[in-house]
């Protein structure tokens, strides 16, 4: 486990210590939930980036079959509130 995650679960058990009113002894269950609570969310994120894998694959095929061409470079989208200047 990386400092960063372990630092991010001790502010969590931390947080969780306070809002019950920072009751003595329960160190151990704060610091169980703060693990749980990080584990859901690291599970929730690796299964969003391997959807989101499987649709670029899927967009990419689609273009490919379509014969459309695929750059290496992505399109960057225009800014909201950005506006063009006509000369």
């Amino acid at each position: 486990m990386s400092e960063r995650d372990y630092d991010w679960i001790a502010r969590r058990a931390y947080s969780l210590w306070e809002e019950e009113g920072r009751p003595h002894g329960r160190d151990e269950a704060h610091w169980q939930t703060a693990l749980s609570d990080w584990e859901t969310l690291q599970a929730a994120a690796t299964k969003m980036t391997e959807k989101s894998g499987q649709r670029i694959a899927q967009a990419q095929l689609s273009a490919t079959e379509e014969g459309l061409v695929i750059t290496e470079e992505p399109v960057q989208p225009a800014r909201k509130g950005t506006r063009s200047r006509k000369g």
